[in-house]
């Protein structure tokens, strides 16, 4: 029978260096290499420049090809899909990405919890990983979803000319970026009338240009509010940093915007609904 005095020593377990600083390690290490650095001199080089260093066994893989710095991190792969598309619609409107040290994370925050969940859906289906949990903010009073990835993180910190090539993929990329970008967006009046809004005059021209293809007309882009102008929101105010521009769906196109686009956010889609119906009893031959 073992006691406490003639016990091994517990094997302190090795802190995992988070994933952004791997790459970094990783990046730096073939670059000491290609220099001739030895294993033990890169490792000494990291630890001085980074403050950790990765054991010679971890280094001696990434060298030789064997693994990558990405370890049981959930991958991304930047594949155009009806979901990615999505997902990139809605960060050009109310999704934001933030770090944290070495933490990178793709958040949303709204009022509308169906709008959180879809949001969510997509984001799961893109990284491969199960649904995460929304939470109550009660700083802001809106519901939040939140996930953590490096890889998207970077893939979305693009500008949206870069990502074209995802959005405009195929007919199912292009209407699921357009509904991601209204449900963030778009506004639906009680007289069924919908606009879009956002601060870059660029991007809504483009996304005039996505609606054409089906064949849904726009006005605008025009001035809707200038910068400097006091705005308040859910009982907070705050002053507008920069010009927001504002497009029309036009009445005639309304139809064709519900079923080609719609929305998640249900009390947006029953306003538009209402207003279809309206335009259908009034004029059968739409």
């Amino acid at each position: 029978m073992r006691t406490e005095d003639d016990s091994e020593p517990r094997t302190r377990r090795r802190k995992t260096i988070p994933l952004a600083l791997r790459i970094e390690l990783y990046d730096r290490a073939f670059v000491l290499r290609k220099k001739g650095l030895s294993y033990s001199r890169i490792c000494e080089t990291l630890g001085a420049e980074y403050g950790v260093r990765p054991s010679k066994g971890q280094l001696s893989y990434w060298l030789r090809g064997i693994h990558g710095p990405f370890g049981s991190a959930n991958r991304f792969l930047a594949e155009p899909t009806p979901e990615l598309a999505y997902v990139i619609g809605v960060k050009l409107g109310d999704g934001s990405l933030n770090r944290k040290g070495y933490n990178r994370r793709i958040r949303l925050q709204s009022i509308d919890l169906d709008f959180v969940l879809e949001f969510d859906r997509c984001l799961s289906k893109v990284l491969r990983t199960r649904s995460h949990a929304p939470w109550f903010d009660t700083k802001t009073r809106m519901i939040a979803i939140e996930a953590s990835s490096v890889l998207l993180h970077g893939f979305l910190n693009q500008t949206w000319e870069h990502l074209k090539p995802w959005i405009s993929h195929c007919n199912t990329c292009i209407s699921m970026f357009l509904r991601g970008f209204f449900d963030s967006e778009g506004c639906v009046d009680k007289g069924g009338h919908l606009t879009c809004s956002n601060s870059d005059f660029a991007l809504l021209r483009f996304v005039q240009h996505l609606l054409s293809f089906f064949k849904i007309e726009t006005t605008g882009p025009r001035l809707h509010t200038r910068a400097g102008t006091k705005i308040s929101n859910r009982g907070r105010a705050y002053i507008r940093r920069s010009d927001v521009y504002l497009i029309y769906i036009r009445i005639r196109s309304l139809v064709g915007f519900n079923l080609s686009v719609g929305f998640t956010i249900q009390r947006k889609q029953l306003r538009l609904r209402r207003k279809v119906r309206e335009l259908m009893a009034n004029h059968p031959s739409r």
